[in-house]
């Protein structure tokens, strides 16, 4: 963990190789830059913990590698919508947008198109990185904060707590057989 200020870069350049990008835990301001569709290596974003106040980025559902998504304890804002383009989310294995100030109905679109949720090789036990570095990860289940130093491929999970979401649970959560973690908890 740094202790990093200010705003995190505008520009990430096309064809970069970049496959893992973790802020979290700084006190990094502003938006979360457009410019990380040109990231398309990568897996894993983590900018979790910090002071950003954005709209939610619809435009990461572009991100063909993205594996972990993490945006907890932020400002972002708005509503997830049906998306406009094709989703590229297959790979997504750990998304958590808990504590936001995410609005409207639960992102139904979305969980059809969760494919590593739906079916995720159980008899395949590796982690996620590659060679000698391996990706970690800080999860949080029943109030309690794990730091993973690595993940295993297997393990999934969904955050959406302590947001203003609403409506109903969407059926298709239960097609999600390979999902290890799913919290909805709002503290009132």
């Amino acid at each position: 963990m740094n202790n990093l200020h200010g705003t995190i870069p505008l520009t990430f350049t096309k064809g970069n190789s970049s496959r893992d990008l973790n802020l979290n835990g700084n006190q990094l301001e502003g938006l979360l830059p457009a410019s990380l569709l040109n990231c398309k290596k990568l897996e894993v974003l983590d900018v979790g913990n910090n002071k950003i106040i954005d709209r939610f980025p619809h435009w990461l559902e572009s991100l063909p590698m993205l594996q972990v998504f993490m945006l907890k304890s932020n400002r972002f804002h708005g509503s997830i919508d049906s998306p406009k383009s094709p989703i590229h989310v297959q790979k997504l294995r750990i998304m958590d947008l808990s504590d936001n100030e995410i609005s409207g109905n639960l992102p139904t679109k979305y969980f059809e198109h969760l494919i590593a949720m739906i079916d995720a090789d159980a008899d395949q036990l590796k982690y996620m990185g590659r060679n000698y570095y391996k990706d970690s990860v800080i999860v949080a289940t029943k109030g309690i904060t794990i730091e993973m130093e690595k993940i295993l491929t297997i393990f999934t999970g969904i955050d959406l707590s302590n947001n203003k979401f609403e409506g109903k649970i969407p059926e298709l959560i239960g097609k999600l057989k390979a999902l290890k973690g799913l919290n909805f908890f709002i503290i009132s």
